[in-house]
């Protein structure tokens, strides 16, 4: 009799721990799942700053800011619209080159959030638009968003040119965490 509750208790420690384990192993990461965040953002060229660098033909760096709007459609955002505004710097030759932005998103009840872009852009159809693709860094926030950090990536199009205000439009995908 002393081993049938020996044995009872140890097929109830066992069931115990199968049950631990499966907890650990299945529902820890469904609860740590970060928040895939989709959105298309549209924005105008407002001022360019740039200089010619005199090393090759048509090298030049430059400060472009850009205003828009940013329209959420997955993620804690999905639905809201955000006014953007943000700084970029450029590095080109003959409109091909790399670029860093800093982004920030404006919600109407005030929240922010900041993203960090880096890529490259590329003439295209004769140089009539400018193909650009890049990595996301969700850099922080404020209100609903404070604390927000992320990866992710984005491509877009900018039609005319920067020097006349030219506009873009760029799809992304972020992962918050």
């Amino acid at each position: 009799m002393h081993t049938q509750v020996q044995g009872s208790k140890m097929k109830r420690w066992a069931g115990i721990f199968v049950t631990l384990l499966f907890m650990t192993v299945f529902l820890v990461p469904i609860t740590q799942a970060a928040d895939e965040t989709a959105m298309r953002t549209v924005y105008h060229t407002l001022k360019v700053e740039t200089m010619e660098v005199g090393d090759v033909q048509d090298h030049i760096i430059g400060v472009v800011q850009q205003a828009g709007l940013g329209f959420f459609t997955k993620g804690p955002a999905s639905g809201q619209i955000a006014t953007r505004m943000n700084t970029a710097h450029i590095d080109t030759v003959k409109g091909k080159g790399t670029f860093t932005n800093y982004i920030v998103y404006t919600f109407r009840d005030g929240s922010t959030l900041s993203h960090k872009a880096t890529g490259t852009s590329t003439p295209v159809d004769g140089g009539k638009t400018v193909a650009f693709e890049g990595t996301y860094e969700v850099t922080g926030g404020t209100g609903k968003f404070a604390g927000a950090k992320g990866k992710g990536t984005f491509k877009g199009e900018r039609l005319g040119s920067l020097q006349t205000g030219g506009d873009s439009y760029a799809d992304l995908t972020v992962t918050q965490y």
